[in-house]
């Protein structure tokens, strides 16, 4: 479910993200991530955010830069390898699994190999002294591709905002209705609990404190950690 408004009383714990109001009631909210010992999905939404912004405006400096040197006589000593610029270090190693953050972020390459292929054009300009057509091409390019390389900055962001909705799943612990925010929920099945000598969990290879068990999918292998509702609700207070 979708839940609301989510309250934050004063001292609250990390994995207690406050007190979400459903349909006029109010309940406990946790953060599972949290709870995991991982960062929160709307921490790591807003990191992204932030990161892309940055790299907006690292590329705004950029061609301000470009022209700068031009007009000054000297050299041009940013990146001009759009794989060394740091939005290209992060764009070429960052991977995800949501399909629609992949596909905007696939719109960056060419025009961003573009940007830094300018820094060539241009020098060769001046070295051919035609200082005004290289002034004319960093102005072309501010109005038509950097405009366009913002627009994309923009775009993901937006997408990246749209896509990443919290669940709330209503559960019951320690005998108190609660509410756990997950990034998703796919399914309500039955599972088949692993008999206690192939469970991996016997021989120490699930470490984390909340997981109780390890299931798997009726008829299939496919694993299933099973949470101790007992201790995430000791961590409702």
């Amino acid at each position: 479910m979708n839940f609301g408004e989510v309250r934050v009383p004063p001292n609250c714990p990390p994995e207690q993200r406050g007190l979400a109001v459903l349909r006029g009631n109010v309940f406990p909210a946790l953060d599972l991530r949290v709870c995991l010992g991982h960062v929160s999905a709307r921490e790591e939404s807003e990191a992204l955010a932030t990161l892309l912004g940055e790299r907006e405006e690292d590329h705004k400096r950029w061609v301000a830069e470009l022209e700068a040197s031009v007009r000054e006589h000297r050299p041009f000593r940013l990146a001009t390898d759009p794989r060394k610029c740091k939005f290209g270090q992060w764009y070429y190693a960052f991977k995800t699994d949501d399909a629609v953050l992949r596909s905007e972020l696939g719109k960056f390459e060419e025009p961003h190999a573009r940007i830094h292929a300018l820094a060539i054009e241009v020098a060769k300009l001046v070295e051919d002294g035609q200082v005004d057509r290289a002034l004319e091409r960093i102005e072309q390019t501010r109005k038509g591709l950097l405009a366009t390389l913002v627009e994309q900055f923009e775009h993901t962001r937006q997408a990246l905002h749209d896509s990443r909705k919290e669940v709330g799943v209503t559960v019951e612990l320690n005998g108190r209705r609660s509410v756990l925010i997950v990034d998703r929920a796919e399914a309500v099945a039955d599972l088949e609990h692993i008999a206690a000598e192939d469970d991996p969990l016997a021989a120490g290879a699930l470490p984390v404190d909340l997981v109780r068990k390890l299931a798997r999918w009726r008829g299939t292998s496919a694993p299933v950690l099973l949470l101790d509702v007992d201790r995430i609700g000791s961590l409702a207070g």
